[in-house]
């Protein structure tokens, strides 16, 4: 007799239990503890790759290590908040930007143009003065 689908005899909490969810093509959840499982042994079971002394002196210290989970994203800061000073002042005359600069202008915008860092910050100024459009008047 076939196991397919059947969810009796099955080592919930465990990868076995996972496996034998797999197998019965029985859909593993949350409230089983078979998910969780398997998170914990995706997360215990990568090898820990010891770094050299050039890569800890090129990263400065800061790097995710296999072993160490799910690590938090660079902070997102919302439009206008950059810390370097000077993103996206008014562009004075056409000269070039100094290098790491983008110069934002978008023909048709009521916004005049605009120095920003590279980046986010760009995409934001991009933004910005798309939605800044001037509406054609009707004749």
């Amino acid at each position: 007799m076939s196991v397919v689908g059947q969810e009796q005899g099955i080592d919930h909490g465990s990868m076995r239990g996972y496996r034998q969810h797999t197998y019965r093509q029985v859909p593993a959840t949350e409230a089983c503890g078979c998910l969780a499982a398997v998170r914990e042994a995706q997360r215990t079971s990568k090898p820990v790759k010891e770094r050299s002394q050039k890569q800890r002196e090129w990263y400065g210290g800061k790097y995710v290590t296999a072993a160490s989970g799910s690590q938090p994203g660079r902070r997102i800061l919302p439009p206008g908040d950059c810390p370097t000073d000077g993103c996206g002042q008014e562009a004075t005359g056409r000269s070039e930007p100094a290098r790491g600069w983008v110069r934002i202008h978008v023909q048709g915008s009521t916004m005049p143009a605009r120095l920003f860092c590279a980046g986010p910050c760009a995409t934001v100024g991009i933004a910005l003065a798309e939605l800044r459009m001037a509406t054609p008047t009707s004749s």
